[in-house]
């Protein structure tokens, strides 16, 4: 008991723009992978209502589980005690996927993206990241003392 909370809100006035309110859910949960395979079943179910194509379903969902698995080993360190946050927000042109871990390190990413740069796909550190960057539209870090958020988006 205690290990996730399901918030679910759905607008079904999809004309509005995301700066107002969207059409979200929100998921939060402790630092356990198992949850990953559960907010691939949350974004099946955006899939459908959005009719969203296998390949881009395919690219968004490699991309979903590399966030999510990286907060909960990297960020959290699998800590039961931390949580993770995940919040889908879409419209008709777009998905936004923001997930935040409670990892109260900054992460230098300047540091990953150098390791990017050397195109290392066999290097321990930053494949999620480049996948993640191939793969979607826009891709935001916003490290800070309370935990790392990623916000990326798929342009629909």
């Amino acid at each position: 008991m205690g290990e996730f909370w399901l918030i679910f809100w759905y607008n079904s006035k999809m004309r509005r723009r995301m700066r107002k309110k969207d059409n979200q859910i929100a998921l939060e949960f402790i630092s356990d992978l198992k949850f990953t395979e559960f907010c691939v079943l949350v974004f099946s179910y955006i899939k459908n209502v959005l009719n969203i194509g296998d390949d881009n379903f395919f690219q968004v969902e490699l991309s979903l589980r590399e966030v999510i698995n990286n907060a909960i080993i990297h960020g959290n360190k699998s800590d039961p005690q931390k949580r993770v946050y995940v919040k889908f927000r879409w419209d008709k042109k777009r998905l936004r996927l923001i997930i935040k871990d409670e990892n109260p390190e900054k992460v230098d990413f300047s540091e990953i993206n150098k390791q990017l740069q050397s195109n290392d796909l066999l290097s321990y550190n930053g494949r999620g990241i480049m996948i993640m960057k191939s793969y979607m539209d826009k891709v935001k870090f916003i490290p800070s003392e309370h935990g790392t958020e990623i916000v990326m988006e798929k342009y629909l």
